[in-house]
């Protein structure tokens, strides 16, 4: 699973899953030209499923 928890406002981004920070950590260097917006966007859907599966989780009682 991978659990992201993001504090977009600050800037700050937590990751617990090694490949999910290695492929993150690429993904940045890569991509010098992309666009913030695209970033916060990005950032905007990844903080949605977490939050949607924190929901679900409670849901099912994990």
């Amino acid at each position: 699973m991978e659990i992201i928890a993001l504090l977009i406002e600050e800037g700050i981004i937590i990751i617990k899953d090694k490949k999910v920070a290695e492929r993150f950590l690429k993904d940045l260097e890569s991509s010098q030209g992309m666009d913030w917006k695209e970033i916060r966007e990005r950032a905007e859907r990844a903080k949605k499923q977490l939050e949607e599966g924190i929901e679900w989780a409670k849901k099912t009682k994990l």
